[in-house]
């Protein structure tokens, strides 16, 4: 199979998920409406997502199902038997291992949803072939950030902090990528429990989030960044482990011309470098 199309077969085999989110679905049944294998498709999104077909699909409908919470009055039980779970109770177990919390719990709290975006292919010169005939990406995991983008376009001037998780590779390494999934919704909760009611929380890569304030001076974005950070060390307590939380953060002007998709993203992508290089938690580009 050829490079074009295994990334032709993973770009449908994710709008086919969007679209069945509420209706039965599973890998075998989406392999057969990609004219593919059922092992072949699982390879794709292990390389591609660095996770199985079922647990996307998992992933996707819990983060529409809590977008849907904080957004619309119908009840948890309604949402659960939407999103395919067999009763509320299901619903409740499934989305408290998502987020560490009830949906009960979640609805009263909470702000933002979108843990695991939906996944975005943005075109076909970011894959290739690697060396066991999957795909492998050439830059971070490309989650689907058209809202950010959006919100960024109308807020030239204004400043918009890059989180980035400091050794998360090793996280999933040693403790397995369910704990690594219960670390990211706590950075999750960590930053909104931190920033302001006018702020916007995205994730917008496998690691990595971004907030955007509407601070036009950069010692205000700069005193937020520092505060976002003070925590670092602090431990998140799952599955019987305590890990050390660490983040670092960049901080970027948005520009006041007008920015195609690509140039925010590499925006956010060159504060999180920054931070990176001047070994501090935070940085100013």
């Amino acid at each position: 199979m050829t490079n074009l199309r295994n990334i032709d077969v993973l770009t449908a085999a994710l709008e086919i998920v969007e679209q069945r989110l509420c209706e039965p679905m599973n890998a075998a049944a989406l392999a057969k409406s990609c004219h593919m294998s059922y092992s072949g498709l699982q390879k794709l999104f292990g390389y591609a997502l660095g996770c199985s077909v079922s647990e996307y699909i998992t992933k996707r409908r819990l983060s529409r199902a809590s977008r849907e919470l904080l957004t619309d009055a119908k009840s948890i039980t309604d949402i659960a038997l939407d999103y395919q779970y067999g009763s509320p109770e299901a619903f409740s177990r499934a989305f408290k291992r998502f987020w560490g919390i009830s949906p009960s719990e979640f609805r009263k709290t909470r702000r933002f949803a979108d843990l695991h975006p939906k996944f975005r292919l943005e075109n076909k010169t970011e894959s290739r072939i690697n060396n066991t005939g999957g795909i492998a990406m050439t830059t971070r995991k490309p989650l689907d950030v058209s809202e950010l983008y959006d919100t960024l376009k109308k807020l030239g001037g204004k400043y918009v902090l890059a989180i980035d998780l400091i050794g998360f590779k090793q996280i999933n390494d040693d403790y397995g990528y369910a704990t690594g999934d219960a670390v990211l919704a706590e950075v999750f909760a960590r930053v909104e429990r931190t920033i302001c009611d006018d702020m916007l929380l995205f994730r917008i890569g496998g690691d990595e989030f971004a907030v955007v304030t509407a601070y036009a001076d950069v010692a205000d974005a700069e005193a937020l960044a520092r505060k976002l950070t003070e925590p670092n060390g602090n431990a998140v307590k799952t599955a019987g482990a305590e890990i050390p939380l660490a983040m670092r953060v960049g901080i970027s002007q948005i520009p006041a011309e007008t920015l195609n998709y690509q140039d925010a993203l590499e925006i956010l992508a060159q504060s999180i470098t920054q931070a990176r290089k001047e070994g501090d938690h935070v940085a100013v580009v």
